[in-house]
């Protein structure tokens, strides 16, 4: 079969047939009532439809073999090329192997067409270009074939063409991802490897290089590129949203820097910024605070308070950090980070209050062994409020406020618990059973006494009034017109 002269199927642009074509009806019509030979009526009607296309007679597309008319259909550039081949594919059966050499051979040339020797793509979008190249490997059953062809097209492309050597890499790339085909997977990462080493970087040509990365995607493989960019000061390139549709790049680019470049805070905080990834940089704010309360660590209490000043330059730098910390968290919807963080902030400022009034009591870096010597050390039940909320510490408040209240007398810190809506009833039973465990004095018992009117629950108030023989409250309480009637319907059930 050879083709007819004057007919350069190759030439031709494709003409859309004209619905009301006799010959088209009458085919349609064979073909839908014939019995056997339906096929054949198919390819009858497939290539007549070809030569009202092509502008040539049905004889001369009719004497082509399918190789030739499959690469003039794809070589025609209309929109409905793929279609079009599709069908002449399956009414002509053309094998697999034949197919995915066809494709690969017109994905070459076009990719080749525009450069013209300058090594550059057409300007217009990659994203675009790929999404029409991927249709052209759909034409193949087997894509792992499309692949392979792929790969062997690399050795015929001219040097210097290194825009077409990138994305024929690229398609392979997709092909074999399609099949789960690891050799060519393999194939793909070594030869991407080598097109780097040996020739984009020295060429720097770090577009492509950034187009290599992003099209095949296999960032975890391909840390070397982040590397040569990192080193070339070419790293920002990277940040540009639009490379990163499917939002894995940005993740990978921050488990760079944490594993490669755990010290470059400004890359990180820029990465994160530009992605509007507000957890992440939350996270690196308060590592960055957490260094400075190590470093504080580093070293007795003691000694950090022979240096004063450097002693609160690190915990406002600290203290800065946090409140960062808790704004990033809070501006991704991060509420568990975000109040971790605010209570850390109210901790340092607390340990800066102290230091600034010359209290020297350390509040900071605590183990949970500590923590409770130190709450009952504070005067303050709002200061002791901060340390409990910072370490996530459940102290026993019981304990706290008879040491506080009873012993000591000091209401004031029981006003601030109650303002807190902490004062339940099982609190006044703990503290009584506290009481009985020691030999109180007059003041205690007052203390006690005092207590109990906190009480809002009448008939513990009572209980515990009389458990204590503190009979003057038990006969106010039943002589009270608001609070008798209560209990004596109480006692009497």
């Amino acid at each position: 079969m050879y083709l007819l002269p004057g007919s350069s199927l190759d030439s031709q642009s494709f003409v859309m047939v004209p619905p009301s074509d006799d010959v088209v009806t009458n085919l349609e019509t064979l073909t839908s009532k014939c019995l056997h030979g339906k096929n054949y009526c198919r390819q009858v009607l497939c290539l007549y439809e070809l030569a009202k296309e092509l502008g040539c007679s049905y004889t001369d597309v009719a004497a082509q073999d399918g190789e030739a008319m499959l690469r003039a259909i794809l070589a025609s550039q209309q929109p409905d090329r793929c279609k079009r081949a599709q069908a002449f594919i399956s009414t002509q059966g053309l094998k697999p192997d034949t197919v995915a050499e066809l494709v690969a051979e017109e994905v070459t040339r076009e990719l080749l067409t525009p450069s013209e020797g300058t090594g550059h793509k057409q300007t217009f979008s990659p994203t675009e270009e790929s999404q029409t190249f991927l249709q052209l490997t759909t034409l193949c059953q087997d894509r792992t074939l499309v692949g392979m062809k792929l790969l062997d097209k690399i050795s015929s492309v001219p040097r210097g063409e290194l825009s077409c050597t990138t994305e024929l890499l690229i398609l392979a790339h997709h092909c074999f991802t399609l099949t789960c085909h690891m050799e060519g997977i393999i194939q793909v990462l070594q030869a991407a490897r080598m097109l780097t080493d040996n020739h984009l970087a020295p060429s720097e040509e770090y577009g492509l290089v950034v187009r290599l990365l992003t099209g095949i995607g296999r960032y975890n493989e391909m840390t070397y590129i982040f590397d040569l960019l990192y080193k070339k000061h070419y790293f920002e390139v990277l940040m540009r949203k639009k490379l990163d549709p499917s939002g894995t790049l940005k993740t990978a680019l921050l488990d760079y820097i944490k594993r490669c470049h755990p010290g470059d805070s400004e890359k990180h905080n820029m990465i994160a910024l530009c992605f509007s990834m507000c957890r992440e940089i939350g996270e690196n704010h308060e590592a960055a605070a957490c260094i400075q309360l190590k470093l504080i660590e580093s070293q007795p209490w003691e000694d950090n308070l022979k240096d004063g000043h450097q002693l609160k330059q690190l915990l406002l730098k600290a203290l800065t950090l946090m409140l960062d910390a808790a704004e990033s968290y809070a501006k991704d919807s991060c509420v568990r980070q975000a109040l971790h963080c605010h209570r850390l902030t109210k901790l340092i400022t607390l340990q800066i209050h102290f230091l600034n009034t010359g209290q020297n009591t350390m509040l900071i870096n605590l183990g949970r062994h500590r923590l409770m010597d130190c709450i009952m050390a504070l005067s303050r039940f709002y200061q002791a409020s901060i340390v409990a909320e910072a370490y996530d510490f459940v102290p026993d408040w019981a304990e706290i406020l008879y040491q506080q209240v009873i012993l000591k007398g000091d209401f004031n810190y029981l006003e601030e618990f109650k303002q807190q809506r902490l004062l339940r009833s099982s609190i006044f039973e703990e503290i009584s059973k506290k009481y009985k465990q020691h030999q109180p004095t007059d003041v205690v018992t007052e203390n006690l006494k005092k207590l109990l009117t906190y009480c809002e629950d009448v008939y513990l108030y009572y209980k515990l009034a009389y458990e204590h023989k503190f009979y003057e409250i038990v006969s106010v309480l039943l002589k009270d017109p608001q609070t008798g009637c209560c209990l004596k319907d109480m006692l009497s059930s």
